[in-house]
Parts: structure tokens; C-alpha cells; sequence
């Protein structure tokens, strides 16, 4: 993604389109003009980025109340209003978000403000590194390793090499039995349809490639994570979320789409 157009209101954000899709407000014309172009060739996209990010908020207690842990840092997470992470963890959790977007950062100060053991940082999803080598960050973690990831709803739009780099640093840094709950975005994608080839194009004209994989291309990309017993479950079948909101014609539009798949990956 380009990072000009974040900053720029006269060409569109994937980011903030994203939060248009999702009711937002974080978001210029221009966004919205692109953003119904898309909605014209896949008018449930709506839906399937509420059922994303719907799907944070079974993560956030499955990681705490089932998994155990205490500290949960949350990348490309966009602005984290009362659907994010931090509002579905037992007291006393530590929260790390961070987003490559500065506008979003900026923002989310406000929003965040005098929300205890809640942070919010510039990073990029793709070098973990430069948000895990802070010194806020560190201060934070107090040097605690054993943690847990999430990289979720952002994965179409890193390229091979990123997802590649980002998973192994995690996975070096990070102590055994540490997790990583993941996103394969777009595994189902169609590629011989013409609506999916227009969206594609839409998103490449707008300065965000989108990277569509295989589900055994994700699986190589994320070695050596290793996904638990359940494996990379459909986000049709995540905890029953099909049943909120969607329709038969929701669901039978979501197998071509992609609805894509969720894990969670053990150290």
C-alpha cells in the first residue's frame, strides 16, 4: 500500500476504506466513491468485514479466558472502537495495537485515552521488529516473551515476502507456547471471475495491490509457526457467526468470494 495515500485526502486508503465498509466514519469521498465501486460488484463485502472483525472479539476471549494469556499485540489493527480486542479481555490485560496508518494513530489517542493497560503505536505489520524494539514497548512488556499475536484481516494485502518476514521475527522473539492467531484472507478467491478481477483492479489503481494465495501457499508462508489441533477453520463456520447477519445468499456468495480461513498457531 502506498503510504501517500494514507496522508492524502484526494487519493484513496484501503485502510480507511475498510472502515467505511465497516459503518466508520475515519474515511474522505474518495474513499467512499472507491469503496462503492467495489460494493456495486460484491454488495456483501459489508458483511464479510463485519464477520472479520466480529471474529476479534471470540479471539480476544479465547486468548485470555481459554488460552491464558495476559498480553495480546494486535498488528494493522485499525481504529479499535467497541468491536476491537481491548473491550472483550478480562481486567489487568495488556493490549498492544499498532497501524501503519499515522492518521489512524493519531486518532486512536483520543479514543484510547485513560483506557488502562491499552496502547496504541505506529508500526508495519511486515517489521514486527521496529514495533517490538521500541522503548515504550519494551517498557511495557517488562520482558515478557510469552504472548500472543494477532494478525488478522490485513493478509491480501502483504506481499509474500512480508507475511514470510514478519512470522519467522515473531516466532524467534516470541517464547514456546507463545501464539499467533492468523488470517488467510481471500483463500477461496475466484480468480477467472470477472467481478474478482474488476475489484483487484479497482484496489491496484488505488495504490493496494491485493495478493491473493492458495491456502497451502499461507501454510508455507507461516513455517514454522504450526496451526493447533483445530487447524485453519472457515470464518463461515468460526464459532457459528454465519448465523448472524447472513443470508443464503451471503453464505453461497462467500464460498467464490473467499470468505478466507482463521488459526491459531502454536510456537
Amino acid at each position: 500500500m502506498s503510504k501517500d495515500n494514507i496522508v492524502d485526502a484526494s487519493k484513496p486508503s484501503a485502510g480507511r476504506m475498510y472502515d467505511y465498509y465497516l459503518g466508520g466514519n475515519h474515511n474522505f469521498e474518495v474513499d467512499r466513491q472507491v469503496a462503492n465501486q467495489v460494493l456495486s460488484l460484491m454488495p456483501f463485502l459489508s458483511k464479510y468485514i463485519r464477520l472479520q472483525r466480529w471474529a476479534l472479539q471470540d479471539i480476544a476471549k479465547e486468548l485470555t479466558e481459554k488460552r491464558g494469556f495476559d498480553v495480546i499485540i494486535d498488528f494493522a489493527s485499525g481504529l479499535p472502537t467497541n468491536d476491537h480486542i481491548h473491550h472483550k479481555v478480562p481486567e489487568g490485560t495488556t493490549v498492544i495495537y499498532s497501524d501503519y496508518d499515522p492518521v489512524v494513530v493519531e486518532y486512536t489517542h483520543e479514543i484510547l485515552a485513560n483506557t488502562p493497560n491499552t496502547y496504541f503505536f505506529e508500526g508495519d505489520a511486515t517489521r514486527p521488529e521496529e514495533l517490538l524494539e521500541k522503548p515504550e514497548v519494551q517498557k511495557i512488556l517488562a520482558g515478557r516473551r510469552k504472548v500472543a499475536f494477532v494478525l488478522w484481516g490485513v493478509s491480501m494485502f502483504l506481499a509474500d515476502d512480508g507475511i514470510s518476514h514478519a512470522v519467522k521475527y515473531l516466532h524467534d522473539w516470541a517464547e514456546p507456547g507463545s501464539c499467533l492467531v492468523f488470517n488467510a484472507q481471500g483463500s477461496d478467491v475466484n480468480l477467472e471471475d470477472p467481478a474478482a478481477q474488476k475489484i483487484k483492479k479497482i484496489y491496484e489503481q488505488s495504490g493496494s495491490a491485493l495478493h491473493n494465495r492458495s491456502l497451502e501457499r499461507y501454510l508455507e508462508l507461516l513455517q514454522p509457526w504450526k496451526p493447533d489441533d483445530k487447524g485453519f477453520v472457515s470464518l463461515l463456520d468460526w464459532h457459528g457467526f454465519d448465523a448472524l447477519e447472513l443470508g443464503k445468499e451471503d453464505i453461497a456468495s462467500f464460498e467464490p468470494m473467499g470468505g478466507g480461513y482463521g488459526a491459531y498457531l502454536i510456537k
